[in-house]
C-alpha cells in the first residue's frame, strides 16, 4: 500500500470518528435504517437467489428451525427493547470502528519502521490514547457524555486488532522460515 492511501484511510477513519462524536444525541438505529435502505436497492439479486435456495431446501413450512426461532425471538425483544438494542449496537460499532483505526494505522506507520512489532506497539499506543482523547472531547459536545467506560470498549477493538496482527506477523514469518529465501 502506497504511504499516501494510508494517511487517507487514517485520516478518513479519524475523520468519521470526529464528524460522529460531535453530533449531539447521535442514534444508531434511524443511521441503520437509512442505510438499510440505501442497501436494500442493490441487494434486490441476493434476496431472489435466497429465495431461489429456500424453496428448495427441503423443510416442513410448519416448523420452525431453531435459527429461526431464534432470530424470531431476537426481533421481538428488539422491538419491545429498542433502548438496549441501541447501546448493544452503539458498543458494537466503537469496537469495530477503533479495530479498523488500529489496524489502518498500523499499516501507516509499518511503512515508515523497519521492524512491524514497532508499528504494532506504535499503533495500540496512539489509537488508544486517540480513544481517550476523544472521549474526552466529547465531553465539550451537546447532548454526548465522555466515559471511562467507552474508552474500555474502544481498547477491546484496539486490543483485537493488535492480537490479529501480531498473529499475521507470526504466521507469515512462520511461513517464511518453512519456505526458505526466495531466489
Amino acid at each position: 500500500m502506497k504511504k499516501w492511501k494510508a494517511w487517507m484511510i487514517v485520516i478518513g477513519i479519524i475523520g468519521g470518528i470526529f464528524y460522529l462524536s460531535s453530533i449531539p444525541g447521535l442514534r444508531v438505529l434511524p443511521i441503520l435504517k437509512e442505510f438499510n435502505t440505501f442497501i436494500m436497492r442493490f441487494d434486490v439479486y441476493f434476496i431472489r437467489m435466497a429465495e431461489i435456495i429456500a424453496q428448495r431446501l427441503p423443510m416442513d413450512s410448519n416448523e420452525l428451525t431453531p435459527f429461526q426461532t431464534a432470530s424470531n425471538d431476537f426481533y421481538v425483544y428488539a422491538k419491545a427493547n429498542p433502548v438496549i438494542i441501541e447501546f448493544i449496537l452503539r458498543k458494537i460499532a466503537h469496537m469495530v470502528v477503533f479495530f479498523c483505526l488500529t489496524i489502518a494505522i498500523f499499516f501507516l506507520f509499518n511503512q515508515y519502521t523497519k521492524k512491524s512489532t514497532t508499528a504494532v506497539l506504535f499503533a495500540f499506543i496512539l489509537t488508544t490514547v486517540f480513544a481517550a482523547l476523544d472521549e474526552f472531547r466529547q465531553s465539550f459536545v451537546d447532548g454526548r457524555v465522555s466515559s471511562l467506560i467507552d474508552v474500555f470498549i474502544d481498547a477491546i477493538g484496539i486490543t483485537f486488532a493488535t492480537l490479529l496482527i501480531l498473529f499475521a506477523i507470526f504466521i507469515t514469518k512462520k511461513w517464511s522460515n518453512e519456505k526458505g529465501p526466495l531466489h
